[in-house]
């Protein structure tokens, strides 16, 4: 800083003469310090810390100009005074004659830049007498020596010494004076240099004290972007270098805090937004998009409990759906009959889940399906051969019966299909396309063991049979007989349709219609008639129904996401034989057996309907249900409401989400025994109030999520 620099800081003119506002200036400066100490917060303390430290920079400055003035002027008097005379002594000199005699003024009190304890007088540089000086008495003078002096025009002799106004002074008294003034020099120099030594701590001290101040102000200002910008290791550089500047500093201890809070904000925001994905994916079945913002939580946070609970479900479930998988397709290739595919996944199923004991059952399973599938093959053929010895040559009923089954039991058996088309022919065949445009055409012409051949394709429906005709499909999903939804029956059978057999056939409604009182793809009223390797799917009400008293028997049949439940028998009388069959997919119950109707189920299956696998709720004789499979359904494998008789027996009930088998009071004459109910959601076996658990010891149940057994339950409540 320069002295107009300083002087401008100061509030003086560059021409007026610093020493004389020596007094003010100590007074402003302590008017600073007074604000530096009262300041209300520490922001404003910086700022008027800084304003002192530009003063006091400024007051060194000109402090520093009035002491070069000071020492300017003791030069000019030493070249004056040729020595120096201990005590208070009164010393005059002759002034020059070149020079013009001058009084020199005296300096007022406060306005002089040297000591008042010098009692000294300043000396103008153009003055040519010193009048007097006193110096202090038993004090070493303030001024050194004056150099000698040699007169004009004779260098190199010995200059005379000025003439003293004393002239019989005692040398020794001389020798002891000179002594004191040269202690006096080294006092002297001693002080200034301890007072120049601590004036340059003073302003080293202030100037790291505002370049500390000047750090800590640009480092809060990077600590709050920071903040803002979610960059903590580069906020918490910023404030810690703060704390370690200013130790204890309010500023750094609030950045820090806010450092804290945002990263905890930032933590719940992030865990929150990718827990909610994950469980959202998860209930969607999306098992790896769920897994992934499981696992991207874990990875930033990774002592978050939540997402660590939620990962492992996620893994539970996964476990579940490839286990789901496999089954599904292991369990398809056994029904195609395809061996070499299931055993085939099979081993991969076992290499992925070792440890699954469903690898056993399904394995177990295989080898049942194929011993069934070499025991049904030689049925086939026997009852192939005694059709053969029964031949006539003419149509015969009950031999046309054994082929039919034959056919079913082998249907990849060409020798067995030729031998069925033989005894089939020796009765009338009417084709459609070939002979009749539809179905309609050919039953109005048809009369009793009537074989009515459809072609693979797709053919409108809706009719009414009422003679023992024989409908022949291609079989496996090839021919389709279809009826939209809101219009009725894809077929009705009637009283007169007694014997009537549909083969190899798909029944299907167009359309949904949500009316309450929904049309069957198939009705059976008041008649006997039997249906094999057909397929009903996508009724607006049940898949097959069977009313007044009619008996439809159905035998490797499909009943498939229908509106209603997939077969149902209702009314007094009415009955219906299923064997081999599955219902799966409906918006109902599997199976229904209600209103006084009877039923008997065999071999049978039950899967993944809305409701249960089986409900039985008619009073009743001769109910059975014996050797099926139920699985998978939202409320129960088997439920029995009522039953005045009957034998629920050796059926696998598992995986249903409300529970295994519930037996009502209603239904007590029922024997339920041999069934295996295992790892459904809910209780096994369930009780209603009344009926005896020991009764019921001759079922396994295991694994289940809820109770074993389940007994004395009040439904009524």
């Amino acid at each position: 800083m320069t002295l107009d620099e300083a002087k401008k800081v100061l509030g003086l003119s560059p021409s007026e003469d610093p020493a004389g506002h020596v007094e003010e200036f100590t007074a402003a400066r302590e008017r600073i310090a007074e604000m530096v100490r009262n300041a209300s917060n520490e922001t404003i303390e910086h700022r008027y810390q800084y304003s002192l430290l530009e003063f006091d920079k400024a007051l060194a400055v000109v402090r520093e100009e009035i002491e070069r003035k000071r020492r300017e002027k003791l030069a000019q008097i030493m070249i004056l005074v040729p020595g120096a005379v201990a005590g208070h002594q009164k010393v005059s000199f002759k002034k020059p004659e070149v020079l013009e005699e001058k009084e020199e003024p005296k300096a007022e009190p406060g306005k002089t830049g040297i000591s008042q304890g010098s009692k000294a007088e300043e000396a103008d540089s153009k003055t040519g007498e010193l009048e007097e000086i006193l110096l202090p008495e038993d004090k070493p003078s303030e001024l050194p020596p004056p150099p000698p002096t040699k007169p004009a025009g004779e260098l190199g002799k010995p200059a005379t010494a000025p003439v003293s106004d004393d002239d019989d002074e005692d040398p020794e008294v001389e020798k002891k004076g000179r002594g004191r003034r040269m202690a006096g020099y080294a006092l002297i120099i001693l002080l200034l240099g301890g007072l120049g030594v601590g004036w340059v701590y003073t302003r080293m001290e202030a100037e790291r004290k505002q370049r500390n101040l000047e750090r800590v102000m640009l480092l809060e200002e990077v600590g709050a972007q920071m903040v803002e910008a979610r960059r903590w290791d580069e906020a918490t550089q910023a404030y810690s270098e703060i704390a370690d500047l200013d130790p204890g500093s309010q500023l750094a201890e609030n950045g820090i805090r806010s450092i804290e809070v945002g990263m905890a904000e930032e933590q719940r925001q992030f865990v929150g937004y990718w827990t909610g994905e994950s469980l959202a994916a998860l209930e969607a079945g999306r098992i790896d998009e769920a897994e992934a913002a499981a696992k991207k939580v874990l990875k930033k946070y990774p002592e978050e409990m939540e997402a660590a609970e939620l990962l492992s479900k996620i893994e539970a479930e996964k476990l579940v759906k490839i286990r789901q998988e496999w089954e599904g397709k292991i369990r398809a290739s056994i029904e195609s009959g395809t061996w070499s595919e299931a055993e085939s996944a099979l081993e991969s199923f076992s290499s992925e889940l070792p440890e699954d004991p469903l690898i056993q059952e399904l394995g177990d399973l295989i080898a049942e399906k194929k011993e069934q599938e070499r025991k049904d093959h030689a049925r086939a053929r026997e009852l192939a051969e005694a059709a053969r010895l029964r031949d006539q040559g003419k149509y015969d009923p009950l031999a046309l019966e054994w082929m039919r089954e034959a056919v079913a039991l082998a249907p990849h058996d060409a020798e067995m299909k030729a031998l069925y088309e033989k005894l089939a022919s020796y009765s009338r065949t009417l084709r459609i396309p070939e002979d009749f445009k539809s179905l309609a055409d050919a039953l109005g012409e048809a009369r009793d063991r009537d074989r009515i051949v459809l072609a693979e394709g797709s053919f409108e429906a809706g009719v009414v049979v009422n003679s023992a005709v024989q409908l022949e499909g291609v079989g496996e999903g090839k021919t389709i007989l279809k009826m939209a939804a809101q219009e009725g029956p894809v077929l009705t059978f009637g009283p007169g349709s007694k014997g009537a057999t549909v083969t190899g056939v798909v029944l299907q409604h167009e359309g949904f219609d949500a009316g309450t009182s929904r049309y069957p793809v198939a009705l059976v009223r008041g008649s006997e008639m039997e249906f094999s390797d057909c397929e009903f799917l996508e009724a607006s009400g049940h898949g097959m129904a069977v009313v007044d008293g009619g008996h439809a028997i159905a035998q490797r049949c499909v009943f498939r996401t229908n509106g209603w439940d997939g077969a149902a028998a209702s009314g007094a009388g009415s009955r219906m034989t299923i064997h081999e069959c599955e219902s799966t997919g409906n918006f109902g119950h599997g199976y229904e057996i209600w209103d006084g109707a009877s039923a008997v189920l065999s071999d049978s299956k039950g899967s993944r309907n809305s409701r249960n696998g089986v409900l039985a709720d008619s009073a009743a004789e001769g109910i059975e249900i014996r050797g099926g499979e139920f699985f998978g359904n939202r409320e129960y494998g088997i439920v029995l409401n009522a039953g005045a008789s009957g034998k629920v027996a050796n059926n696998s009930c598992y995986a249903n989400m409300m529970g295994g088998v519930v037996v009502r009071f209603a239904a007590i004459s029922m024997v339920v025994e041999g069934n295996r109910i295992e790892k459904n959601s809910g209780p096994g076996l369930i009780l209603e109030q009344g009926l005896r658990a020991e009764i019921y010891d001759g079922n396994s149940s295991r694994l289940n999520s809820g109770e074993e057994l389940m007994s004395g339950v009040r439904f009524d409540e």
